[in-house]
């Protein structure tokens, strides 16, 4: 059952290429934020004068996993300059879907709720960049099918429901530092594991202050035995 109105508030990638420890890096994807690839405003002309709010779907850590996460950001902020991630901004995209009137909210809500998925393990133990927007991340070097499962079942659910989506493959990946002077070095990585037991609607909320996330929906996946 949805928790919708739930606020662990927050504020928060160019092309393909290799990560450190040598796999294939996952292409730079909007992630509800300012800076790079992941900004991408709407337009404001007189067609869209209704409330609008910023949307997206991700997977937010808990307490444990987000300090860890942070800790793994500052050491990489240390190592390359730039500018890291808070950690009440830390999370894993699902589906971004930018400026979109605050109406559909309760669409989208009941459309979450109909999507199937399972709780899972997600180890993250890669640490790659992207140049061409200085971003530095941290990803799993092996998907778990049960997320790549939840992030097509409501990529599908999304598109049938008329709503407009990114045309590349879902590379999950979690966003640390912003504007990195160099890239990491390559170097072996303990895997941060993180126990994935729910998915959230954020949306993203800007102030002079920076971007501010608000979770306005959250959904429990199912157990596992």
């Amino acid at each position: 059952m949805a928790e919708a109105g739930a606020s662990p508030s927050a504020g928060a990638g160019g092309g393909g290429g290799v990560g450190a420890g040598g796999s294939p890096k996952p292409a730079a994807a909007k992630d509800g934020v300012d800076g790079g690839t992941d900004s991408g405003e709407g337009g404001g002309g007189a067609a869209r004068q209704e409330p609008g709010l910023r949307l997206f779907f991700a997977l937010w850590p808990d307490s444990a996993t987000s300090a860890a996460l942070h800790a793994r950001a500052r050491a990489l902020h240390l190592e390359c300059g730039g500018r890291a991630m808070r950690r009440d901004t830390i999370h894993l995209t699902l589906a971004f879907l930018g400026d979109t009137p605050a109406r559909e909210v309760e669409r989208l809500q009941a459309l979450a709720a109909q999507v199937e998925g399972e709780s899972f393990a997600l180890a993250l133990d890669r640490v790659g960049s992207w140049k061409r927007n200085r971003v530095l991340w941290a990803g799993p070097s092996i998907v778990p099918p049960a997320l790549a499962a939840l992030a097509q079942d409501l990529e599908a659910r999304l598109r049938a429901a008329g709503f407009a989506l990114e045309e590349r493959a879902f590379s999950p990946h979690v966003t640390l530092v912003r504007n990195a002077r160099v890239a990491p070095a390559e170097a072996p990585l303990p895997p941060l594991r993180w126990r994935v037991a729910s998915f959230v609607l954020v949306a993203s909320e800007r102030s002079a202050a920076g971007a501010r996330y608000r979770v306005i929906g959250r959904w429990p996946l199912k157990q596992r035995g």
